[in-house]
């Protein structure tokens, strides 16, 4: 199992592993939990799938255990920028506009994650490993990126154990339900000491 960046810069070498990525996303966002995303061919995208987005996937060759995507807050693409400003700004009909306590920062040491997923197919310890893997990934991309603050919406259950990972998780939000979820908006502060002191 391994760790590995994907970027618009990189897609030469990555471009299979991406496709991979988004299969995988397809199968755990559309067919198991029924969320009504773009698609093609089997593959999920949106329009937050561009160069201003970095990915990580966790994986063994090209079978894909897990993955997220992690956009800039002060990306820019046509008419979107990304996903929990977009809801806020009442952009993105099937979300609610008031996931957030406060504007939806737009700050370049802040970055969004979202489509963070662990397949359903683990083990229990072995979801775990991934989830330490993306806890991993997150504090190795802000280093790399040069930022130290996230900002994600995702489930409950989920918030709960990212605390495991090592990363400081505080209320960014509400509780509200999303896709059938009761889902909160989160801050996420990224210790890279703390992490990697979790995951040994």
């Amino acid at each position: 199992m391994q760790s590995t960046e994907i970027t618009f810069d990189n897609l030469g070498e990555t471009g299979t592993l991406f496709t991979a990525l988004l299969r995988a996303r397809y199968h755990h966002f559309i067919e198991t939990r029924g969320w009504k995303l773009p698609n093609t061919r089997g593959l999920e995208f949106d329009q937050y799938d561009t160069p201003e987005s970095i990915y990580c996937t966790i994986h063994d060759g090209l079978t894909v255990y897990g993955g997220l995507r992690v956009t800039p807050t002060t990306a820019h693409n046509i008419n979107a920028s990304y996903m929990l400003r977009d809801a806020q700004l009442g952009l993105l009909p099937d979300m609610p506009t008031n996931l957030l306590d406060e504007p939806a920062p737009q700050d370049p040491g802040t970055w969004e994650v979202s489509r963070v997923f662990v397949t359903d197919t683990l083990s229990s310890r072995d979801r775990m490993r991934v989830r330490s893997e993306i806890g991993l990934a997150l504090a190795r991309l802000a280093e790399t990126w040069k930022f130290d603050s996230y900002i994600c919406l995702t489930s409950v259950a989920a918030g709960l154990l990212m605390r495991r990972t090592g990363l400081t998780i505080s209320p960014a939000g509400p509780r509200l339900e999303v896709g059938g979820e009761t889902c909160q908006a989160y801050h996420l502060k990224v210790d890279a000491k703390n992490v990697r002191s979790h995951a040994a």
